[in-house]
């Protein structure tokens, strides 16, 4: 075969693959050709310059982000999406990067713990199974205090339908008014069942709140903005499931915590997969110290976020 040829030939081969998605199975089916020479003709498409491939400056910092935090956090597993132009741009994109990831790592016979959070409702938009698996979907926290914003609920049920799997409800509130209503309310043998069934998760997905006033908890009316003040005086840097801890991840005990219905902070560690999903540079300390307690294996972020997490870890 003359050079023209075969530039020809790969460069068809090359477009049929990178342009129109094509299978290297159905080009060899299409060109008669077996597919091991398929894989030797992209091969040397781009050896010699017929097939260039870029990565877009953007994605290509938050590889390099990805690795900071690599370098940093060895244990510690990151996607890190571009910042979009606004908190719901970059919300969206971190949404629909964790949705590929968990897709990707569920497995048949999974039990997966779901929290609830705007962020978790971006992942229920773009989650769909190549095909079907045994899961259990449960819902690690309370969530039924009165909120115009946020419909826990929901968002944890979105989630089970995406994934087509048995859902485990938590019926409860975020937060009880009084220790004594907890105490009663986890008498219940159906809150204890849930309860029991979130301690054999495999995997979990939740996210992280900050300590400010716009924090999740305040928004959806499960404490005051004086009960925020409280606990940022006592030290408190972010709360997961309602658990709150300072910087290095230590659990702070409160008021709160005599009054949250959610998996207890130290099951939560225990499972062996932590999902973290949280974007926005207001969580970064949140997230730091959820990182530095050991309550993720993963981190979904985006990269203004990631930045900040490391300048933090850095002091």
């Amino acid at each position: 075969m003359d050079s023209s040829m075969e530039k020809s030939l790969l460069t068809r081969i090359a477009w049929m693959y990178y342009v129109q998605d094509m299978t290297q199975g159905e080009i060899a089916a299409k060109l008669n050709f077996s597919r091991t020479k398929i894989t030797r003709c992209l091969a040397k498409a781009k050896n010699t310059g017929i097939v260039e491939i870029h990565i877009a400056s953007e994605y290509r910092a938050c590889l390099d982000t990805e690795q900071a935090l690599k370098d940093r956090f060895p244990f510690l597993e990151t996607v890190v999406v571009p910042a979009g132009n606004s908190d719901a741009v970059t919300k969206e994109g971190a949404g629909k990067a964790c949705a590929g990831y968990l897709e990707n790592i569920l497995t048949d016979g999974d039990v997966v713990g779901i929290a609830w959070g705007s962020s978790l409702y971006e992942v229920g938009k773009f989650l769909g199974l190549k095909k079907p698996l045994n899961i259990t979907v449960v819902q690690l926290m309370g969530g039924l205090n009165s909120s115009e914003t946020i419909n826990p609920e929901e968002i944890v049920k979105q989630i089970a339908r995406r994934l087509h799997a048995n859902g485990v409800w938590l019926n409860t509130p975020a937060m009880m008014d009084t220790p004594e209503i907890k105490k009663a309310l986890l008498s219940d043998e159906g809150v204890k069942r849930v309860l029991t069934k979130a301690t054999s998760c495999t995997k979990a997905l939740f996210g992280v709140g900050d300590v400010s006033d716009d924090g999740s908890l305040v928004i959806s009316n499960a404490l005051t903005v004086a009960e925020m003040a409280k606990l940022r005086d006592m030290g408190a840097a972010g709360n997961l499931l309602g658990w709150f801890y300072d910087v290095n991840g230590n659990p702070i005990h409160s008021f709160v915590s005599d009054r949250v219905i959610s998996v207890p902070f130290e099951d939560i560690k225990r499972i062996p997969h932590k999902i973290c999903l949280a974007t926005g540079s207001n969580k970064a300390v949140a997230i730091l110290g959820a990182i530095r307690g050991g309550c993720m294996n993963t981190l979904v972020t985006d990269e203004v976020t990631a930045q900040e997490v490391l300048r933090l870890a850095r002091q």
